[in-house]
């Protein structure tokens, strides 16, 4: 009761101090803004935006040229239609962004404890977490330099600068260094591949600024188009101290109503692994598979990960609705993924009152051959040299399910004109089947956040974002029929947190 306290009198204290505010403060859609997801999402479902939206952050210029372009090729009647409340909130989000040159945003969070499962929408980190950070803008360059404390019991590193970036645009592309969250996937409660469940991994990037589609003849079937390459310095205290992250995600939209996603990503180099431009290359190559690929054990160059994902778009009686799914292997035949993980989903949206709403139901089976070949516990997201796993500070840089697990959600989002928005979720979960744990920390290492022993769980969710004295006000509310009981601690049932952020421009 006393974190909350406290929160609420700086709440109150910089609010009423501060006259100026911007919403958007970034060049790009935050992952995380599950409002702005909504309505873009809406728009493409729609046929009113030219583009993909598979992988976020996404630039605003990049969807405010792809709406143009769609209003231009659409007929007229389509077109007009296409002028609804999702477009005008795109609009005003552009609006917003060309004004935020420059300015300062702060950060306000905490919870009763650690929030143990994420989805696509924002939260606090920790138990107790702020945030200062300095930003500018302009047409072709952008940075934030932000300085977080977190107070928590199980990650220990209290100062952080995630959230700082450096990025510019070179003719059609853009080169980025810092650590920003990022999600890959078509999911709304997680993804198999990157998602914003782990705290962003520092590197630098390349990726396409505008994803427009081919001017050849020969490649204009490929439609819009986007590819985004990473390269990222995990942390010191795991099993392979200072491995880094390798990846690379080609986003195209083949048809009008489809989008389709291939990722990959390694893990690779650290100390004690070889880090020459021969491991380099047997990684690029998938030559890494043991002693299958001539290696003896151990001595593979890299831990890998690819799939594909995709999004169909449809609209029955002008209800826009969307089936997705999503493969990742984690295993390698014939040069092709294999031993996949997988997820599926359907979402639609409707107009009742005067907001908006989108459903969802989506599925996640993170055990490793849950499609096309036979199940194999203890294998997704693990590896034997990369003991750590595909993780970041303890937490899995993909699904909050982590893996060996399968689970169920129900969503319901509720998007109101004035702003306020209401998410709930409702989740049925088995977590760590068969009960084991690979994972190898280091003593000075996070502890993984992994069920220690299989378990059933019921998970219910009420996320709450509205503004609030001059920004905007996140709430977390989130409760479990039984505590689920993790490497690190016995959980409480019951997680209460907010976060307040505010943007002020000069």
């Amino acid at each position: 009761m006393r974190l909350f306290t406290h929160l609420i009198f700086w709440l109150g204290a910089f609010g009423l101090s501060m006259a100026s505010t911007s919403q958007a403060a970034t060049p790009w859609v935050r992952t995380g803004d599950l409002t702005a997801r909504h309505h873009i999402e809406a728009l493409q479902t729609q046929g009113c935006l030219e583009g993909v939206t598979l992988t976020w952050p996404i630039s605003w210029a990049a969807l405010m040229k792809g709406y143009r372009l769609a209003q231009a090729h659409l007929p007229d009647a389509q077109a007009t239609a296409c002028q609804n409340r999702h477009a005008d909130y795109l609009q005003a989000a552009l609006a917003e962004t060309r004004q935020a040159t420059r300015g300062v945003s702060l950060t306000l969070g905490g919870a009763n404890q650690e929030p143990l499962y994420t989805s696509f929408s924002s939260q606090p980190e920790d138990e107790m977490t702020s945030q200062v950070a300095l930003y500018g803008m302009g047409d072709r360059w952008a940075a934030n330099l932000a300085f977080t404390y977190a107070d928590g019991e199980r990650d220990t590193e209290h100062l952080r600068f995630d959230d700082s970036y450096l990025a510019g645009v070179v003719g059609n592309w853009q080169l980025g260094v810092g650590a920003i969250d990022r999600w890959w996937g078509p999911g709304w409660q997680s993804s198999l591949a990157l998602s914003n469940n782990a705290r962003p991994v520092p590197g630098i990037w390349l990726s396409r600024h505008m994803p427009l589609a081919p001017e050849s003849p020969w490649l204009s079937w490929i439609g819009p188009w986007d590819l985004q390459l990473i390269a990222g310095q995990l942390e010191q205290d795991r099993a392979v101290p200072d491995a880094r992250l390798l990846g690379a995600r080609f986003v195209f939209r083949p048809l009008d109503s489809l989008q389709i996603g291939l990722t990959r990503l390694a893990q690779w180099g650290g100390e004690g692994r070889p880090e020459g431009l021969d491991a380099l290359w047997d990684a690029i190559i998938g030559k890494d598979n043991g002693q299958t690929s001539g290696f003896e054990e151990g001595e593979d160059p890299a831990n890998q990960i690819a799939g594909l994902d995709f999004r169909l778009s449809f609209s029955p009686g002008d209800i826009p609705m969307g089936f997705y799914g999503q493969f990742m292997g984690e295993d390698e035949a014939g040069g092709m993924p294999s031993k996949f993980a997988s997820l599926a989903g359907l979402d639609m949206v409707t107009q009742l009152g005067k907001g908006s709403q989108r459903f969802f139901v989506e599925a996640t089976d993170t055990v490793a051959g849950s499609w096309f070949s036979e199940r194999r516990y203890n294998v997704m997201y693990e590896h034997g040299t990369y003991q750590t796993g595909f993780r970041y500070q303890g937490r899995n840089l993909a699904s909050t399910w982590e893996g060996d697990a399968n689970a169920v959600t129900l969503g319901l989002q509720q998007y109101f004109r004035n702003g306020f928005t209401v998410g709930l979720n409702l989740s049925r979960a088995t977590l760590n089947k068969e009960g084991v744990t690979r994972a190898v920390v280091p003593e000075d290492g996070a502890p993984i956040l992994q069920a220690v022993d299989e378990q059933d769980v019921t998970l219910a969710e009420l996320r709450m974002d509205h503004p609030f004295l001059g920004g905007r006000l996140s709430w977390l509310l989130s409760a479990t029929d039984d505590p689920v009981v993790t490497v690190f601690e016995e959980r409480e049932r019951f997680t209460a947190g907010l976060q307040w952020k505010r943007d002020i421009g000069w």
